[in-house]
């Protein structure tokens, strides 16, 4: 049987009880309250059906953290549809995989996204919903681009308005988002998120933070991000809470917005908060709102986590998850200091959340002992069961005892888990995960590049930055920024390579592969 608070309509449904009037998104001087998401979202459904979007249909999503996000999930999950939240950093090559492989039949996008990179993308749906990053408050911050209407596209905030007072066939399935993931493979795979997984993540995040009924959250995080759907969205819904939106992370723009409305639940990389205390405009009574803050996506270096509680004040908790278990499975607890593994010199990443299993397995499939390395494997309820369409990756990482996550890491005798490496090449720079194979396939199609290998490396702002070491073609030239500008046009701005050694000849063993652990 269903239970309360297994669907994130459920969620939805006792946040208006709890108060339609309360605030449910404050977007720079907008606010949404509880009672009118719901009713935007029931209108928007509404929209969706008459223009034929049907239950399991795909809805994209390519927006920035703005209201019209929240209300276009809402209004998916009421009906039915299948929501696929995509980086807005991606060009048409990157989404032309999403496109092909979810085959939506409507997208939710900013005019600029619809006009210089979805109208370009082979079999991007024809029914198409605009946001105006400038809508729903008053101020227009100099931080927002311009609204410019795009020929074809349906104006989001029209629709609704024309929909106001409809109420949809309610209809219910899962999975309720497909979050595309690097995986395993560097193949693009969408994660089945199913309504419960985003409820346990939700929940969660709510306990931990104690947001109910006090505080609200800082949506810093990307909301087509699983931070930013769990942690951010779903969070603050399981709360009755507000949710915090300012378009993107910028440090001067979070500052004003924390002043603005006194959010006490933070999420981000480690990138985002040393971006915070590193801005001139910091000042420590700009964050003194701030409660409970927790930090995923990479792991945190000792030394900059304690600049930044000797910054603020706060004691930044490490989080573990990833996509596939759309929450975190880790956590370093509150009321622990957590501690720093005295062989590796890393910060725990915690300890199992409540009603997770984490386990450390040898290569053998064998328990690891403390202290031993092996394959992180994870079991609980915000594990999603498959990859959309790939029963292979499906019956590669989703086991019987679990889900293998393919990160290497130890437990220590008192139960905490450290992150020692990941078991493939994957890089993981600001908190995106980027495959050196995706890099270098674009470096491969420069006429001067003969041979390219993409590793990670160090990086004191980032965790991880991209490096690239290339040859050329006999007679060729090509400068480093050459290739830099290159890359850059041809992929988001987090994956193309900061840095670039052209050299002779790469380093190969006996068989002619190039060995890319002599790069780094």
């Amino acid at each position: 049987m269903k239970g309360v608070g297994d669907r994130l309509t459920d969620l939805l449904d006792a946040a208006v009880a709890v108060g339609p009037d309360r605030p449910a998104i404050h977007y720079f001087d907008g606010t949404v309250s509880y009672g009118q998401l719901n009713r935007e979202s029931d209108a928007l459904a509404a929209a969706l059906q008459d223009a034929g979007v049907a239950q399991g249909d795909r809805l994209m999503l390519c927006l920035q953290n703005v209201p019209g996000f929240v209300i276009g999930l809402l209004a998916a999950a009421k009906i039915g549809a299948i929501s696929v939240p995509v980086n807005t950093m991606y060009r048409q090559r990157e989404l032309a995989d999403l496109v092909a492989d979810s085959r939506p039949v409507a997208i939710i996008a900013h005019g600029d996204l619809l006009a210089e990179v979805i109208d370009d993308v082979p079999g991007a749906p024809s029914l198409r919903y605009q946001v105006n990053p400038r809508d729903r408050q008053g101020e227009n911050p100099d931080c927002l681009p311009a609204n410019h209407q795009v020929d074809g596209a349906i104006l989001l905030d029209e629709t609704i308005s024309a929909h106001m007072g409809r109420i949809p066939t309610r209809a219910e399935t899962d999975p309720l988002l497909l979050v595309y993931t690097s995986g395993t493979t560097g193949k693009p795979k969408g994660a089945m998120i199913s309504h419960a997984n985003l409820c346990a993540g939700a929940l969660y995040y709510r306990d931990a933070a104690t947001l109910r009924g006090a505080g609200g959250v800082l949506g810093a995080a990307p909301l087509f991000h699983v931070t930013g759907l769990s942690g951010h969205i779903g969070a603050a819904i399981a709360s009755a809470a507000p949710l915090v939106l300012c378009y993107r992370f910028a440090p001067e723009t979070v500052f004003t917005e924390i002043e603005r409305w006194r959010p006490s639940f933070m999420v981000a990389s480690i990138t985002a908060f040393a971006a915070l205390i590193d801005n001139p405009a910091f000042a420590r009574e700009r964050v003194a709102s701030l409660r409970t803050v927790f930090s995923g996506g990479a792991p945190i270096p000792p030394a900059l986590h304690e600049r930044i509680r000797e910054a603020t004040g706060l004691h930044v908790r490490n989080v573990y998850g990833l996509t596939e278990t759309s929450a975190p499975v880790l956590a370093a607890p509150t009321g622990e200091e957590t501690p720093v593994d005295p062989a590796s010199g890393a910060l725990s990443v915690g300890r199992p959340v409540p009603g997770t299993s984490v386990r450390i397995v040898a290569e053998s499939g064998e328990p690891a002992p403390p202290g031993d390395v092996g394959e992180i494997v994870v079991a609980g309820p915000s594990v999603v069961e498959g990859y959309w369409q790939n029963p292979q990756a499906t019956a590669e990482s989703m086991r019987s005892d679990g889900f293998r996550t393919g990160d290497v890491g130890t437990q220590d005798a008192q139960g905490w888990f450290y992150l020692v490496d990941r078991k493939k090449d994957m890089i993981i720079a600001s908190g995106f995960k980027v495959w050196p194979r995706e890099v270098e396939d674009v470096l491969y199609t420069h006429p001067a590049v003969r041979e390219a290998a993409v590793v990670g490396v160090p990086d004191s702002y980032r965790g991880e930055t991209v490096k690239a070491v290339v040859s050329l073609m006999p007679g060729a030239t090509a400068a480093p920024d050459e290739l830099t500008a290159y890359c850059k046009a041809r992929m988001a701005a987090y994956k193309y390579p900061r840095i670039i050694e052209i050299v002779g000849e790469l380093p190969k063993n006996a068989t002619g592969k190039i060995l890319r652990r002599l790069l780094v």
